[in-house]
């Protein structure tokens, strides 16, 4: 029996796909695989796994691409440099780095409604059940910006850096900036929703390439592509717990309920890390892995 089904996007001799594979312990099977086209025509930016559906953002085409479990293929136009999506119950909500906007995207029909005015280079968006909200960040504005879907702009909140990734936990934004000093440096910001103070900063020197809240574990994982390391935090204590070096170029991440998986495309392979006692595998593949997520 397989121990966890994986969306993921990689290349091979020039040509990018998009894999549905089951791992297992030692080796992994690829179950479907769509061929996408010349590597060199695609930035597939982010993946997202939604009603047995995987969604991308193509930064170089402007576009949001479907790809269903009847195997059908569908694209809808959105705004410059689309980056990272989310979902409420009516719509896919998705950030453009470029033209400082969110388009809206109707998920029945998989077709744009309309556009969110956003602040400077909007980077990731994130909707909230509780308030009812939408949270942008705002790269060149070092902030985060609340939306009220029936009213419009409510807040903006001020990250100490400039911030890229952003989470929900609860009352708390946990965002993922950038900060150029002299020294480059990742800071996790810990964001009081109800009064907007940061109440916490975790620091990180060097680049990440990627950030992600594990809910079930209350833990924040970071992907540092300077010193090719993964960071393990505590979201409750706000400190970091444990630093693991894969070397290579650690590139995207996700987890399931007993694994983290990281994408190293450098040694051409998952980096396998068990949650329980932090022991790292490696399962070696046939293509050159980016993108990587989890189905639920």
């Amino acid at each position: 029996m397989h121990d966890e089904k994986i969306i993921a996007t990689g290349t091979s001799q020039g040509k990018l796909f998009i894999f549905l594979i089951e791992l297992f312990d030692d080796d992994y099977i690829v179950n479907k695989a769509l061929y996408m086209g010349a590597s060199s025509s695609f930035a597939i930016h982010s993946l997202e796994f939604y009603d047995n559906s995987v969604y991308m953002a193509d930064s170089y085409n402007n576009k949001i691409y479907k790809f269903d479990e009847r195997n059908s293929f569908y694209e809808t136009n959105v705004g410059r440099d689309p980056r990272h999506m989310c979902l409420d119950k009516e719509n896919i909500y998705v950030a453009n780095f470029e033209s400082d906007n969110i388009s809206i995207i109707d998920f029945k029909t998989f077709t744009l409604t309309g556009s969110i005015p956003a602040g400077i280079k909007t980077h990731d968006v994130k909707y909230s059940e509780r308030y009812k909200t939408l949270y942008a960040s705002c790269y060149e504005e070092n902030e985060v910006a609340e939306y009220n879907l029936s009213g419009g702009l409510s807040r903006t909140f001020k990250t100490d850096g400039k911030p890229m990734h952003l989470y929900l936990l609860e009352d708390t934004l946990v965002v993922m900036t950038y900060f150029v000093n002299g020294i480059i440096q990742t800071k996790i910001n810990f964001i009081n929703i109800p009064d907007g103070r940061i109440e916490d900063t975790m620091t990180i020197d060097g680049l990440a390439s990627d950030f992600l809240l594990d809910h079930d574990n209350n833990r924040v994982y970071v992907l540092n592509m300077v010193d090719k390391s993964l960071y393990i935090a505590d979201a409750g204590s706000r400190k970091i717990i444990k630093k693991i070096y894969l070397g290579g170029y650690p590139e995207a991440l996700s987890c399931g309920s007993k694994n983290i998986y990281v994408t190293n495309s450098k040694k051409q392979q998952i980096d396998i890390i068990e949650k329980k006692d932090r022991k790292v595998r490696s399962l070696k593949l046939q293509f050159i892995p980016n993108l990587i997520k989890v189905i639920p």
